[in-house]
């Protein structure tokens, strides 16, 4: 699903961001990515989405070599991902149906298809009934509830979260991560990057611990190390 091979990201001399990453995801696997600021966490997402291009080495995403994709190929490749980030990042004038639709809308999915899709996927966020609300109107659990229904509404391969539970409380945390973890059971690959020790510790998922843009440790069923 996800390869790395001798993955290297650097921006100016000294230290790289990422050092020579090699790394392999399988399909469905739920990987929690931990390490201080500055380890290369989110850089490595950011390669991920094809936002930035590694200085060496060979990023493959469900058999794409990224390196190589066409410019054009990008729009296309990112629909097969999902990302729900910290700040929660809804349109504040629009109520949940259409924070959820707009990622429908956005490629050309029918409207029939949206008016299904929507309300199952709200559903399965637990927020069958906030539909009219808007954002200022909802809890941040409840917001980043609504990130992640339009993280999947298009059903992608992978779910990327980076510091999914930055702004929550421990409850609204648990329960973001139950539902990344539920998510994850019904096929998706999931990627968490996260600072959150108490939760890495408890759902029992494989670790990668990265220290100064190097895996520093990887471990099938881990604990947060401090390195």
């Amino acid at each position: 699903m996800i390869d790395l091979d001798c993955v290297t990201k650097s921006y100016t001399k000294g230290q790289p961001a990422v050092n020579e990453i090699t790394m392999h995801v399988d399909k469905g696997e739920f990987v929690f990515i931990v390490g201080d600021s500055g380890s290369g966490k989110s850089t490595l997402i950011r390669m991920l989405l094809k936002e930035l291009e590694p200085t060496s080495g060979t990023i493959t995403v469900n058999g794409s070599v990224l390196n190589t994709m066409k410019h054009r190929q990008v729009p296309k490749y990112r629909r097969g991902i999902g990302v729900v980030f910290q700040d929660f990042r809804l349109l504040e004038d629009r109520n949940v149906y259409e924070n959820v639709a707009f990622a429908q809308r956005a490629v050309g999915t029918p409207a029939r298809i949206i008016r299904r899709r929507v309300p199952e996927v709200l559903r399965q966020v637990g927020l069958a009934e906030k539909y009219k609300s808007l954002p200022s109107q909802l809890s941040g659990g409840e917001q980043q509830r609504v990130a992640i229904a339009r993280a999947i509404v298009n059903r992608p391969a992978i779910l990327l979260a980076d510091e999914p539970t930055g702004n929550l409380d421990p409850t609204n945390s648990y329960e973001v991560i139950k539902l990344l973890d539920e998510i994850n059971a019904r096929g998706t690959t999931v990627l968490v990057v996260t600072h959150n020790r108490e939760l890495v510790n408890q759902f029992k998922k494989r670790v990668v611990t990265m220290n100064r843009g190097m895996v520093a440790h990887d471990a099938e069923v881990g604990e947060y190390l401090e390195y």
